[in-house]
């Protein structure tokens, strides 16, 4: 199979990665998201994850931009793609209010960077020599790479058939309505009918746009509804690098030489007069010549257990007795782009058992306003604040204080409901994969 899709998709990341890491520092996201919070919301088991100091945590996401450009250029393209890998995951690791789907994409598909012979083609690898120059790779390289797209969308697709979704239009109604001051479009922003429309439009998208981007007949039509889709989205709700790293992305669903006969049909039309230009047609034929680049026995057996993976991860709320939109108990990693609104507020009750003393705090405590906001909402980020206080207060002389919380949570636009069970100490409470059982049900 050509292998011009496959390289096309590993240069598209590369920019895309690169770019990514250039935002963070310009807009000075390193120093507000990362060296500004004294302490970091961690994930279960990742509480050792702290960020680099200054300057080193700028010259980490210097060295993710360089990463990524090595990636796109395909040179040393191996080391870089483990190295730019393991950088980013580090990165996302720091701060679980943090967590965007998009950011896990990035890291899925750099690993199947790391794992794909996608750097025999258009490479400096393949140019100096230090790879066979390689213009075919197995079939099985181009549907690795089109299934990890596929699994966004479809599970996205079926995050979305929920009652609050199709039957209320939430949470796009709120959103849509806060941007009915937009030029021209902000009228019809505020209409019920609209965020409706929206809603169902976007469920069907994202169930079947795999499918007919499959289908070779419909599949340029589909690509410019996912261009379509994805830059409305983008504009609307400013979710940063994911409209592009998906417009780049879908790609790998033509056909896999489509790039090369694009090329060959531009430089046909540039022929005025004459007939298509033969010799540049053989370079072409040439260069896509020669043995397919294999995947090692080792990587196969890698990309069967990430697949597999992939599949699991969306699926284990079914273990949770939860509402997942409401507990938030295994969301993270599981394809629900934006299908909740919620808004928020906890008290934390401080009891000092020796004196029986109790006092109130508020997240602001421990945390930076960004994180606060993001923790009043998500039990798992409720109970990190809880213990993040302790220590506080553990760090002032008073080591045995128990920590309670009163937390109330609107969620699409209802009332507000309590979330955490007021009665727990939450500092006395491990951090598990296990349900938590001081999580109340979903109104």
């Amino acid at each position: 199979m050509a292998a011009d899709a496959v390289a096309l998709f590993r240069i598209g990341f590369g920019i895309v990665a690169m770019l990514g890491s250039l935002r963070f520092l310009a807009r000075g996201w390193v120093d507000s998201l990362y060296l500004a919070p004294e302490h970091h919301l961690t994930y279960p088991g990742f509480g050792w994850v702290q960020p680099l100091p200054a300057p080193w945590m700028h010259v980490h996401m210097v060295a993710l931009a360089a990463l990524g450009a090595c990636i796109a250029l395909g040179y040393r393209h191996r080391p870089a793609a483990v190295l730019f890998t393991a950088g980013f995951a580090y990165t996302e690791l720091i701060d679980a209010a943090l967590y965007l789907n998009h950011y896990w994409f990035v890291t899925l598909a750099g690993l199947l960077m790391v794992l794909l012979p996608v750097h025999h083609r258009w490479s400096l690898d393949a140019r100096a020599g230090r790879v066979a120059p390689s213009g075919f790779v197995p079939a099985a390289v181009l549907w690795a790479l089109r299934s990890q797209v596929a699994v966004v969308y479809v599970f996205a697709g079926l995050a979305k058939l929920n009652g609050d979704w199709l039957l209320r239009a939430q949470p796009l109604r709120l959103w849509l309505a806060d941007r009915a001051h937009l030029p021209v479009i902000g009228e019809l922003l505020d209409k019920p009918l609209v965020a409706y429309a929206a809603s169902w439009a976007g469920t069907l998208f994202d169930c079947t746009i795999v499918g007919w981007l499959l289908w070779r007949r419909s599949r340029p039509w589909a690509y410019g509804a996912l261009v379509g889709f994805h830059l409305v989205t983008g504009a609307l709700f400013q979710i940063g690098v994911f409209p592009w790293l998906m417009i780049v992305a879908a790609t790998v669903f033509f056909d896999p030489d489509w790039p090369a006969r694009l090329a060959r049909t531009v430089r046909a039309r540039d022929r005025i007069g004459g007939s298509a230009p033969t010799q540049g047609i053989a370079a072409t034929h040439a260069a896509s010549s020669g043995t397919a680049a294999r995947i090692s026995r080792p990587a196969a057996a890698a990309l069967v257990v990430l697949a597999v993976v992939q599949l699991l991860l969306p699926l284990r709320h079914y273990a949770y007795q939860t509402n997942v939109r409401w507990s938030e108990e295994s969301y993270y990693l599981s394809w629900r782009v934006m299908i909740t609104e919620k808004a928020g507020h906890v008290d934390y009750r401080i009891t000092d058992p020796s004196t029986g003393r109790t006092w109130t705090a508020g997240p602001e405590l421990v945390l930076a306003d960004w994180q606060a906001e993001h923790a009043d909402t998500r039990p798992g980020l409720i109970h990190v604040t809880a213990l993040l206080i302790a220590q506080h207060y553990r760090e002032a002389g008073l080591p045995d204080v128990e920590v309670r919380a009163d937390a109330w949570v609107a969620m699409n636009g209802g009332p507000a409901h309590r979330i955490i069970d007021p009665a727990v100490d939450l500092a006395a409470q491990a951090r598990t994969p296990a349900p938590d059982r001081w999580i109340l049900p979903a109104p």
